[in-house]
């Protein structure tokens, strides 16, 4: 067996990319309607860890982000406690990022939990990615932890809210 041809493998992986950047990152699986949207916001964010790369540090910049941006996009009158179960949380290798290219990656289901009567309003899946290779890439993922973060909780403000954020 031959070796693969470095060409084909940054096609493969420039490919994925843009599947990736073309993909939306939000996916309903109990959508609520717009109205319940509008009238939202969040009380309290919980996260739960079941990542083995997350750290306490980053999930800290993950539920920061989340709250300040629900803050700016979440003004309605019906507060719900977020339920945040992250699943994957990964960072670029920048090594690997000059070489064949790498990618930052956060994935949760989240739920929109009605506080007092601890019935689920809304729920999601959500899988946010930056990716990039080489000097470009290094600078686009620069960020790390706050980077991705703020993109995910662009998606949550864009997609479950309903808002620009």
């Amino acid at each position: 067996m031959g070796e693969v041809p470095l060409r084909r493998v940054l096609l493969v992986i420039l490919s994925a990319g843009m599947l990736a950047a073309c993909a939306d990152p939000v996916k309903p699986i109990h959508a609520w309607s717009r109205q319940t949207a509008a009238a939202a916001s969040i009380g309290t964010v919980k996260i739960v860890n079941h990542s083995t790369n997350a750290t306490e540090e980053n999930l800290g910049v993950l539920k920061s982000m989340l709250e300040g941006r629900l803050a700016e996009c979440a003004k309605g009158p019906s507060k719900y406690e977020m339920q945040v179960v992250v699943d994957n949380y990964k960072l670029a290798n920048y090594a690997a990022v000059m070489l064949i290219g790498d990618q930052h990656e956060i994935s949760a289901n989240i739920k929109m939990v009605d506080p007092v009567s601890q019935d689920v309003a809304g729920e999601y899946y959500v899988q946010e990615t930056i990716a990039g290779g080489g000097l470009i890439g290094m600078a686009k993922l620069s960020g790390g932890a706050r980077s991705i973060s703020s993109d995910f909780a662009s998606s949550v403000c864009k997609r479950i809210f309903l808002m620009k954020a």
